[in-house]
């Protein structure tokens, strides 16, 4: 069993890690008000700003897991099979974001087809 300052080091950095998921994301995607009124139409963009969104969504998931999986690779050795809930947590936190960004942009194009 490692020791409680070993122990206390992999929290802190169990808990960076799952700060940085949203941090992760927001280097690559707008916030999800900027993304409704994208969908909207409240902002000009081109006609493939929403693509551009999905690919950006794909590469900073990408990002966030391998992240997320080099954390909880790391912190195996201290806490040992605890640490696939690391991997997990950071990947609720990582639905939670892309959820509230996808129903943003579900939202802007209803109010785009209903006039508003």
């Amino acid at each position: 069993m490692a020791d409680a300052s070993l122990r206390l080091a992999v929290a802190g950095l169990a808990g960076m890690m799952l700060a940085e998921v949203p941090q992760v994301l927001s280097g690559f995607l707008p916030s999800p008000s900027t993304m409704y009124d994208k969908a909207s139409g409240g902002i000009e963009t081109g006609p493939e700003s929403l693509a551009v969104l999905k690919r950006s969504a794909v590469k900073g998931t990408i990002v966030t897991i391998i992240m997320a999986a080099s954390v909880s690779a790391m912190a195996y050795g201290v806490i040992g099979g605890h640490a696939i809930w690391l991997f997990l947590l950071a990947m609720a936190v990582l639905a939670l974001f892309l959820h509230d960004c996808w129903q943003a942009v579900q939202k802007g194009k209803a109010a785009a087809g209903s006039g508003g």
